[in-house]
C-alpha cells in the first residue's frame, strides 16, 4: 500500500485508541505506531501484546517525527497534552482526536 502512514503515534492507548491502532494495523495501513500515555506498565502491556511497536511517556517525544497523531485521551485532558506536543509537531503532521464532544478540542487547539 502506498499511502502508508509511515509513522502513527496515539496519545492515550486504551480502548478507543488502541482499537484504532490494531485496525490499521491489521489493514496495513501503518508502519510503526507509538504509544504514548501517563502508565508506563499500561504501555508495556500494549507493547507486549502487538497493539504498539514503541511506548512513550513523553508525548513530545512520542509525536517527533509522527505523520499522524491521534490524542485519545479524555477530552478534559486534551488542551494540556497540545500544549505538551505543539513545539514538537512537524508543519505537515496531521493532529485529530477521538473525544466525543469538539468545542473544548478546537478552542484548545487554537
Amino acid at each position: 500500500m502506498s499511502d502508508v502512514i509511515k509513522q502513527l503515534t496515539i496519545i492515550g492507548v486504551g480502548l478507543i485508541g488502541g482499537s484504532l491502532a490494531r485496525a490499521l494495523k491489521h489493514a496495513g495501513a501503518v508502519g510503526e505506531v507509538v504509544g504514548s500515555g501517563r502508565d508506563a506498565a499500561h504501555l508495556q502491556q500494549a507493547l507486549d501484546l502487538g497493539v504498539i511497536d514503541r511506548m512513550e511517556t513523553d508525548p513530545a517525544v512520542a509525536v517527533q517525527g509522527a505523520d499522524v497523531v491521534v490524542v485519545a485521551a479524555p477530552v478534559g485532558a486534551v488542551e494540556v497534552i497540545f500544549r505538551a506536543i505543539a513545539p514538537s509537531l512537524a508543519p505537515e503532521t496531521i493532529l485529530t482526536d477521538v473525544g466525543s464532544t469538539k468545542a473544548s478540542v478546537v478552542a484548545a487547539a487554537k
